[in-house]
């Protein structure tokens, strides 16, 4: 029999390149007893306090922690890029069912993403407020002609990316120059 300690140790490994590219832990987590599952969620919580890692958060959400709002949302209010304040904020939304605040923040902190690869990285978490204001503003970059934003934003909103994948491959360019 596994300790708490032990479980911790397999759901969230160091949070390093190696360690956690293509990781996830969503089956580890549902395969775990009800008592392990009340064992872990108060773990997490606590290390949620001292310790600013989005796998913690992700973990919680996956356990339906409505005991980690409060940490989450200290999370929210310590974060300063607009990026880790929509993906926090996205936790708290989706073990809520929802929630307008959150929705609110989410829409008006996408305005100060500028940087390229942190709006598309977000696209994702944005789509899952499931909110039709925010999916607007997704819409909006689905023609893009960014490749990689355009393709991006479709997939958060589930659009077919066929159309985009013909026109980049129309361009007169070699297939590992995607980035011009």
């Amino acid at each position: 029999m596994k300790t708490v300690e032990q479980i911790i140790e397999e759901l969230i490994p160091p949070s390093d390149y190696r360690h956690r590219k293509g990781f996830s832990n969503e089956h580890l987590v549902l395969n775990l007893t009800d008592k392990d599952k009340q064992e872990v969620e108060k773990r997490l919580i606590e290390m949620l306090d001292t310790k600013d890692d989005e796998l913690i958060g992700e973990t919680l959400v996956i356990l339906k922690s409505s005991d980690s709002l409060v940490s989450l949302s200290k999370r929210l209010n310590s974060a300063k890029s607009a990026t880790s304040k929509i993906l926090w904020a996205s936790y708290i939304n989706e073990i809520k069912g929802g929630d307008n605040e959150m929705k609110d923040l989410a829409l008006s902190e996408f305005d100060n993403i500028k940087e390229k690869y942190s709006r598309i990285s977000i696209f994702h978490y944005l789509s899952q407020f499931q909110d039709s204001r925010i999916n607007e503003k997704i819409r909006s970059y689905i023609d893009n002609p960014d490749y990689l934003t355009a393709y991006n934003a479709r997939t958060a909103l589930g659009i077919d990316t066929k159309e985009i994948v013909n026109r980049e491959r129309r361009k007169n360019k070699k297939w590992w120059e995607f980035w011009k």
